[in-house]
């Protein structure tokens, strides 16, 4: 069978953005995108989907309005000398803060609403929208065309003034709320309709999830003449509804040892297959390694014991070490990762881990640099671009039509996460979680040509989202005791339990988790990754924070993608193992459960010392994770490096 001729697209690179992924309205940083009501996936009621998702930078909408916005876009600078690669030229990417949505309906039978298209497809509104403008999420872009002047002024003007910009948003020929609703058309010949005031109100429109702005249709002469104001039927009192009250919904049960321990507080705060930084007793300094193993030791030593295999360049395989302190394992999340060692790493920081000539870097042809530490850094991103779905449950049809696979646990960047974990999220306050209940695989078949259809998958995460509330407990003796149904995972609650013993004497306020969603449906983009717990990971930091009388909810851990700048839900990988390619030796495996190994190497072992028997803070107080991180460098919400702390 003949292949395929493939065009040859000529990228064009924006010079600058103007893009915004957050902003600030009214003094509260909000994201620049959907909101958290319009991007959940769950159908109403009657089996209406209503929903934004982002489209990824392959997704053929997104490659369609590049290619539309380089062809413009050469078009003006380029003139008739390039008229032949008008068709052929593409952005590379969008500028950098913008990003593109698709706006999703359905209906109940499967069947899609006619929504226009700039692709084309005789639909009757289009469907995709560009968010990033510095005015906000209700400042978008509609379509190639009505991006492409701003686009031009990024690209052209170098002073940056706004004035300058011919686009609708920044320079709007007439402020919406001047603009006259429009009219429908009707026969000149039509009567005039009096509106009588005390005639009956129309009935209340029932509100969907999503509600669109709609222009109110203006009676016709048929219709005129059909019904009197006395005669206008009364409200649908029927379809007028009282919010109903918010359920939370069951937690999973755990399916095995792991997802059990998982689920306590205070056990192991890293798990088996994540991605972790350790102290290395060999170099005496920070490393990072994968999680291969872990077990409670039988002989008492310690309270937990974890084999870590380090990360490195494909011609090293460094031998796996055992850590059995607390003190000396932290999550990848936990700290932002330091630049790498050789100046032409740092120079090309967009160099993967594959792309790297690490052969050429051994051999001292790029000057001199620690080859083991820049792998081990290059190759921890890679794996934070990648997820893998395990332990498959069961296989439903939607009432779209889809096949939804569900699973068990989901990969996540460097993480581990459960069916029943608790997981940040990136919408609504930033500091807002979700309770999942149900990992979500949704097959659709793509359009092809071909014999074979083309197969693409989207990945949801459902359960119950809770916001950090609080109450003022203005007797320290006597405090209320906001109801916290069992729904809310043990680990939450014991969390909020500990943060209580200082927020109320010294602030007279109690705290607690709110419901504010029930059963809602995110794409995995959301996801920021695991939560943690404060009393386990952030002591000094909720200390200080509420000695600043800046709350007990503070955001102080990095999100999944942010290390190098990920955009969409990354790479799939069907075996864990995998997303960590020529970083680790070829026969490594992962061992579940917690059962320690045959024998361990004591020589791998660390020297037993003072703080032989030190753990995690838990309920009571105690050590913490945070004696070892740097708070006065935390960047985006993540942590760096002090220039005192050893990595290598």
């Amino acid at each position: 069978m003949a292949q395929p001729v493939m065009t040859q697209f000529w990228p064009l690179f924006p010079a600058r953005s103007d893009g915004h992924e957050q902003i600030s309205a009214k003094g509260v940083v909000v994201r620049n995108a959907p909101n958290a009501q319009q991007l959940d996936q769950t159908p109403n009621e009657l089996g209406q989907a209503d929903y934004y998702r982002l489209l990824a930078w392959d997704e053929p909408k997104h490659i369609d309005w590049r290619k539309k916005l380089g062809g413009m876009l050469l078009r003006e600078l380029g003139g008739k000398q390039y008229e032949d690669k008008w068709t052929q030229c593409i952005l590379w990417d969008l500028p950098e803060g913008y990003r593109l949505y698709e706006h999703i309906k359905s209906k109940s039978d499967g069947t899609t609403k006619p929504v226009k298209n700039h692709s084309g497809g005789g639909h009757d509104r289009q469907d995709a929208y560009l968010y990033g403008h510095p005015k906000g999420p209700k400042k978008r872009f509609r379509s190639p065309v009505e991006f492409f002047p701003h686009l031009l002024w990024l690209s052209t003007d170098e002073t940056g003034q706004y004035d300058n910009c011919t686009c609708k948003l920044c320079c709007p020929t007439q402020p919406e709320s001047e603009k006259p609703a429009a009219k429908a058309e009707t026969p000149a010949n039509s009567p005039k309709v009096k509106i009588e005031e005390t005639a009956t109100p129309p009935s209340t429109a029932s509100v969907t999830r999503n509600p669109a702005a709609q222009i109110p249709r203006l009676p016709t002469a048929g219709s005129a003449n059909t019904q009197s104001p006395s005669t206008r039927a009364s409200p649908n009192v029927a379809r007028i509804k009282p919010p109903s009250a918010l359920v939370s919904a069951p937690l999973p049960q755990p399916r095995s040892i792991d997802q059990q321990v998982d689920s306590q507080y205070n056990k192991f705060l890293c798990r088996t297959g994540e991605v972790v930084w350790f102290y290395r007793e060999r170099t005496k300094a920070w490393g990072l390694g994968l999680v291969v193993r872990r077990w409670i030791p039988k002989d008492g030593s310690s309270n937990r014991a974890h084999l870590i295999q380090p990360l490195s360049h494909p011609y090293m395989a460094p031998e796996k070490e055992v850590i059995t302190l607390d003190n000396k394992i932290k999550p990848w999340l936990a700290w932002s990762a330091p630049s790498c060692t050789y100046s032409l790493l740092q120079q090309n920081n967009a160099l993967t881990y594959e792309q790297v000539d690490w052969n050429a870097l051994l051999s001292g042809h790029y000057g001199n640099g620690e080859a083991e530490v820049d792998a081990s850094i290059l190759a921890a991103k890679a794996v934070d671009e990648t997820y893998t779905l395990f332990e498959r449950l069961k296989t439903t049809t939607s009432n779209l039509g889809h096949e939804e696979r569900h699973w068990n646990g989901l990969y996540f960047g460097a993480e581990k996460i459960w069916n029943g974990d608790p997981v940040r999220l990136r919408i609504g306050s930033g500091a807002d979680i979700m309770v999942v209940t149900d990992i979500i695989e949704r097959i659709i078949q793509l359009p092809s040509n071909g014999p074979n259809p083309s197969i693409s998958s989207n990945i949801q995460l459902v359960g119950d989202i809770y916001t950090y509330a609080t109450l003022p407990a203005p007797d320290p003796s006597n405090p209320p005791q906001p109801a916290q149904s069992t729904n809310i995972p043990l680990r939450m609650r014991e969390d909020m339990r500990w943060r209580n013993q200082t927020l109320i004497p010294d602030t007279q306020t109690t705290a607690y988790w709110k419901l504010i969603s029930s059963q809602s449906r995110l794409d995995i983009v959301e996801i920021k990754g695991r939560w943690y717990e404060t009393s386990l990971v952030y002591v000094d930091s909720f200390h200080k924070a509420v000695k600043n009388n800046e709350g007990g909810n503070g955001i102080w851990m990095n999100s999944r993608g942010a290390a190098a700048g990920l955009v969409g839900a990354g790479t799939r990988k069907e075996e864990r193992v995998e997303a960590f390619g020529n970083a680790v030796p070829k026969n490594t495996t992962l061992v579940e459960g917690l059962d320690p190994p045959p024998e361990v190497d004591q020589q791998k072992r660390p020297p037993a010392n003072e703080m032989q028997h030190l753990e995690l803070s838990n309920a009571d107080g105690g050590f913490a994770l945070d004696d070892f991180m740097n708070l006065d460098g935390m960047d985006d919400g993540g942590m760096t490096f002090g220039d005192d702390f050893p990595f290598g």
